[in-house]
């Protein structure tokens, strides 16, 4: 593998710069999660320019429902009963929770 020289830039192919900027807008959404408290569980980049981080269910979740700052957006039926699952956005990714038994 070829090394970059001090001073060279690197250059990407399209795929590969459009996964390294969906990585900086996870670090980005991680970061500021965990500076507001909520437990992320996962990350899910299935579209890269817009990341998916699934976080906990909490009550800051129901905090940002109620201010309108987040919105429920699925409902229904699953292994553990029914279930509904808000969303919001932050630094460019969607941030995702499930709420069981609703």
């Amino acid at each position: 593998m070829e090394r970059i020289q001090k001073g060279q830039q690197a250059t990407f192919l399209p795929m590969n710069a459009v996964i390294l900027q969906a990585l900086r807008k996870v670090n980005l959404a991680v970061g500021e999660l965990s500076r507001r408290g909520f437990t992320v569980t996962t990350v899910e980049m299935d579209a890269p320019s817009r990341p998916t981080v699934r976080i906990q269910s909490s009550a800051r979740c129901h905090e940002l429902i109620a201010s309108g700052q987040a919105a429920y957006f699925g409902f229904g039926n699953g292994e553990m009963g029914r279930y509904r699952e808000g969303q919001f956005t932050l630094d460019g990714c969607r941030v995702v929770w499930t709420e069981n038994g609703h």
